[in-house]
């Protein structure tokens, strides 16, 4: 496999809050709203487990 697509792959693994759309399907997937999600992701990074752990420790 090259460098490349395991790039790729890696950054499929990411919470980005954009474009738009995306941010608002991990709004969904997490069950929080885009403030919470951009409150997480600035303060854990963007792991989504991590982002998940966050959350549901702040509820």
């Amino acid at each position: 496999m090259s460098e490349d697509a395991s790039k790729s792959s890696n950054e499929q693994l990411l919470i980005h809050l954009e474009p738009a759309w995306e941010r608002r399907n991990w709004c969904n997937w997490l069950h929080c709203s885009e403030a919470e999600l951009e409150h997480a992701v600035t303060y854990v990074g963007h792991d989504p487990d991590n982002v998940r752990r966050f959350l549901r420790q702040a509820r």
